[in-house]
């Protein structure tokens, strides 16, 4: 009788701990790698801790997963691999957010016609709790938040910018923080400032007057909604948005309370390397340099000068060489090198002999980097790789090489500069310090706000009351305003009075009689 108490005791646990799982969407359609990778470190997590997340983007899983289900647009999107991703690096910051915006109109029209996705559109059966975006010129996908009255959860896989910001209504000070898309510090010039003011409020302009009418035409095109809110009005009910950053790899500003930081959720705690690759790690006497361009820039894509300077430069190494290298081979390899299609970038990275990271300066990169104690040779190409340089030798932990500049006198100096100085990997340790001192992983705290979200129905409370204000308001330009018509008012009366007095006064003089006597003598 005791032992049919317990397994009924326990089967209503099971049944009680089923049964509190939340349904959650998350929708990450953008076809890159890197993005992937961050976004779909959350939603196996949340499906590890039992909530139902059903997945819409462009890398189903390989094997099935508990609580996690595909909705795959392998099919319809494909791999960016065939892109030149380094044609970028010619664009300048405001020919890139036009090529953006370009880009995201696109890809929404394309996604949105997509079978699977019209399936979700008109399906009348499915329910979710949350909704969960990837924040990355992909904001008609917020449609579907106001389809299944879910809250709307946003996740930025890059520092955050001004668009994510004004989503939750976040204050961001030109003054000190400056655009991803530009390469400054927040201890900016005065040309910097105004060049960084003058970007920011063209991106504001062309968002909310091109991009995001455009955006919300395609959207209404698909969803055929009648009571679908206006796109900019439908991303200020973002009830929370997590964003890949941290102090340690970034800046200091200002955050409200729905404005949650997780940088290096993608982190986890390292695992033993293949057998051939631990063996060539270890056998390095003199310490290993480990170089990628990251999962969308392709080493194999760089042009023969650039890639001729980089063999040569290695090839007079003591130090070996692991190279991610997309292709079966690598004419003039050198015996040092070893070349791999992909590696454990962050198993690598933790292993004690690498003594250098040579990156595209990626956020992800730079936070494993840092994570692991490993200083880093940064060669941006677009987006915010420069910026994520800038920092890294703010922080004197990294040095950068532009990528027009590079060479084989450039990279040599860069190598023998921070393998000779300690203090490049001094800062690196100092900095994976301050990066690893959290009350709780990025991991746990990303779950808890979600989590937390769905426990409050929006958590309403988090929102901030600069969203239902107009710009000018925000602003206080028109408190402004009124000051001004103040004090003009002021001053104007004050003339007037003067004015009146001073004509009294000389009227009062030249009327004297005292005068007036002086005339007829």
């Amino acid at each position: 009788m005791d032992t049919m108490r317990v397994l009924g005791l326990l089967l209503m646990l099971a049944f009680l701990d089923c049964s509190s799982g939340a349904r959650i969407l998350a929708i990450v359609p953008i076809p890159g790698r890197s993005h992937f990778i961050v976004f779909s470190s959350l939603a196996r997590e949340l499906a590890a801790r039992g909530h139902q997340v059903t997945v819409m983007s462009a890398f189903p899983q390989k094997t099935p997963i508990a609580n996690y289900t595909d909705i795959s647009l392998a099919d319809e999107l494909g791999v960016l691999g065939s892109v030149n991703f380094f044609d970028f690096g010619s664009l300048n910051p405001v020919i890139m957010m036009l090529a953006m915006w370009g880009i995201g109109s696109t890809l929404c029209d394309t996604m949105l016609s997509q079978r699977v996705v019209r399936n979700l559109i008109n399906s009348e059966k499915d329910q979710f709790d949350a909704v969960i975006v990837e924040a990355f010129f992909n904001e008609c996908f917020y449609a579907f938040a106001h389809k299944f009255k879910a809250p709307l959860i946003q996740y930025s896989v890059f520092g955050g910018n001004l668009a994510v910001d004004d989503s939750v209504g976040n204050p961001t000070p030109y003054s000190h923080v400056p655009d991803p898309m530009l390469n400054y510090g927040d201890h900016m010039t005065f040309c910097e400032r105004l060049k960084n003011t003058l970007f920011s409020l063209y991106s504001a302009a062309g968002r909310y007057l091109y991009y995001i009418p455009k955006l919300d035409a395609i959207t209404r095109k698909h969803f055929n909604d009648s009571t679908l809110p206006y796109l900019g009005d439908l991303e200020k009910s973002t009830a929370l948005l997590l964003v890949n950053n941290h102090v340690a790899v970034g800046f200091p500003r200002p955050l409200v309370p729905n404005y949650i930081n997780v940088g290096g959720l993608h982190i986890k705690p390292s695992k033993k390397l293949p057998e051939d690759l631990q063996k060539f790690i270890d056998g390095a006497r003199d310490g290993v340099i480990y170089f990628s361009m990251g999962s969308n820039l392709r080493s194999s894509h760089f042009p023969e000068e650039k890639r001729k300077a980089l063999l040569e430069t290695f090839a007079s190494l003591k130090q070996k060489v692991l190279w991610k290298w997309e292709e079966d081979s690598l004419p003039g390899q050198p015996p040092n090198v070893r070349l791999g299609k992909w590696m454990p970038q962050a198993d690598i990275l933790a292993h004690k002999n690498v003594r250098l990271f040579i990156t595209h300066g990626g956020l992800m990169s730079t936070q494993e980097a840092v994570y692991h104690g490993v200083p880093v040779i940064g060669i941006p190409v677009y987006g915010d790789q420069e910026l994520n340089m800038v920092r890294a030798e703010a922080a004197g932990f990294g040095i950068q090489i532009s990528y027009s500049n590079l060479s084989k006198e450039a990279i040599s100096w860069a190598i023998q500069e921070i393998i000779s100085q300690p203090r490049y990997k001094e800062n690196a340790k100092r900095l994976s310090s301050i990066f690893r001192d959290n009350p709780q992983s990025p991991m746990d705290t990303a779950v808890y706000w979600t989590e937390y979200v769905i426990r409050h129905k929006g958590a309403p409370h988090l929102r901030s009351a600069a969203l239902d204000l107009s710009w000018y308001q925000y602003h206080l330009l028109d408190v402004l305003a009124v000051l001004l018509g103040a004090v003009v008012l002021v001053l104007l009366v004050t003339a007037f009075v003067l004015r009146a007095l001073y004509r009294k006064l000389f009227h009062k003089t030249k009327s004297s009689p005292k005068n007036k006597s002086k005339k007829r003598d």
